[in-house]
């Protein structure tokens, strides 16, 4: 093999290896930077995502807090109704026999004997069209309960039956004996003090304005709050009774909440003892269930310490579902927790969807940028092969080749107007200017043979 075969060969060699060795080194760069982007992206999303649900919590928390001043307003408002006034005026006229024997409840007396709560008409009550207003308002408002007592006490008009008609000071409980009903005097509060909570606690309040702690509801099977203004005559300013609206939680979640809106799986409201009041789920079995609390859970924990945040992290709920969570503490006067969770499944799926099209793309750009590589590299080995012969042709080749001519003429003796003309400092040059050295010898010997002649 000639020398310039086999340094050419060996070029060739060396710039397929290079060029293998740089598309190698990339394609392992690509996929270090495919997967890591991927995890970085992922972790990313579930991060936004979670974001998301804490943003919804408070969202839902705010307009439930929004909501109950709302209510406080209205129930101020319906204070002043004229027709809730007069019914409470008028009733300073009858006998706490006469208005129970009015009372809706007077038909349903037997129901009533257990503490429940009967279809009560509330036709029978002292007026008709103060209870019939009180019913729109139920309807309209989403209240399971809202009834009027008079100075003393004793219901007078109610949107619905309800067990308690003396909730005044002395704090009589109705309970009944063979259909006849008697009296019974009982204290719910203590010893010293009559009446329930909510008419004794707006009684004295400056404003005569109550709102009360939120409490489970044996009668309608809900909890809620009791929110309670006294009715005064607004000329005289002379007290005369009260109006209560028991606003449930479970009933604004399902009338004013639409989840599937906000694309989330669950929202609830839990109190400080995990125990959840209310939830968007159609199985209510978990409201007000013990073996459902969520004392132990880490966003309820969370909620309670922080006020507001989520989970990052799938964890399996109390329904049995993997979720994602969002938590925000109300602002309320019962502080309750809200909470708002999402599917794992529907939040990791569209994830790992973006996920794979994104490691496709890098995948498809790997392969085109590989592809690109190696005709870069071929391209470039082209050239350096083609420079390398011409550099080796100009400092090799016609130097071998002019000194080969010599080498051959001084062989046959044909010396006469040899010339090397080799320039440089390699040893191709070295080799040629040895090879003047020879010729001017034979030069000299021929010049000597010649003067013998």
């Amino acid at each position: 093999m000639k020398i310039r075969d086999l340094i050419l060969a060996v070029l060739i060699l060396g710039m397929v290896i290079s060029t293998g060795t740089l598309v190698a080194f990339s394609s392992n760069g690509i996929s270090d930077i495919k997967n890591t982007t991927s995890e970085a992206s992922s972790g990313e999303l579930l991060a936004t995502a979670s974001k998301n649900l804490e943003y919804v919590a408070i969202g839902f928390r705010d307009s439930l807090d929004a909501q109950m001043q709302n209510q406080y307003k209205m129930v101020k408002s319906w204070a002043l109704e004229p027709s809730l006034l007069e019914v409470a005026k008028n009733a300073q006229s009858y006998s706490k026999e006469e208005l129970y024997e009015m009372w809706s409840a007077e038909t349903t007396r037997e129901y009533v004997s257990a503490l429940g709560t009967g279809d009560g008409n509330p036709d029978n009550d002292l007026s008709p069209s103060a209870s019939q207003y009180l019913v729109d308002l139920a309807a309209s408002t989403g209240y399971p309960e809202i009834f009027i007592t008079d100075y003393r006490g004793y219901t007078v008009s109610a949107s619905d039956a309800t067990f308690k008609f003396d909730s005044g000071p002395d704090d009589w409980r109705v309970f009944l004996q063979s259909g006849i009903p008697t009296f019974t005097k009982y204290n719910m509060n203590n010893p010293d003090r009559g009446g329930e909570v909510w008419y004794t606690a707006a009684n004295d309040a400056a404003d005569g304005f109550y709102v009360g702690s939120i409490v489970w509801n044996d009668n309608s099977s809900t909890w809620g709050i009791d929110i309670v203004s006294q009715l005064k005559d607004p000329e005289t300013d002379e007290y005369l009774g009260q109006i209560k609206a028991v606003f449930d939680y479970g009933t604004f979640i399902d009338r004013f909440v639409n989840v599937e809106n906000l694309d989330v799986y669950e929202i609830k409201v839990v109190d400080h003892y995990g125990i959840v009041v209310a939830t968007s789920l159609e199985d209510k079995a978990k409201v007000n269930n013990v073996s459902f609390s969520l004392k132990d859970d880490t966003s309820f924990k969370n909620a309670i310490a922080e006020g507001s945040g989520s989970i990052a992290n799938s964890y399996a709920d109390e329904n049995g579902q993997d979720v994602f969570a969002g938590y925000a503490q109300s602002n309320d006067v019962n502080g309750l927790v809200t909470m708002v969770s999402k599917r794992a499944a529907d939040i990791t799926a569209p994830i790992d969807a973006f996920i794979g099209t994104l490691q496709s793309s890098i995948g498809d750009q790997s392969s085109s940028l590989q592809r690109n590589m190696i005709i870069i590299g071929a391209v470039v080995a082209v050239i350096i092969i083609v420079l390398a012969a011409l550099i080796m042709r100009a400092k090799v080749s016609v130097p071998l080749k002019k000194l080969t001519t010599v080498s051959e003429k001084l062989s046959k003796g044909e010396i006469e107007g040899l010339e090397i003309d080799i320039k440089g400092k390699d040893e191709i040059s070295s080799f040629g200017e040895s090879f003047k050295g020879v010729l001017a010898a034979f030069n000299f010997l021929k010049d000597e043979a010649e003067k013998k002649n």
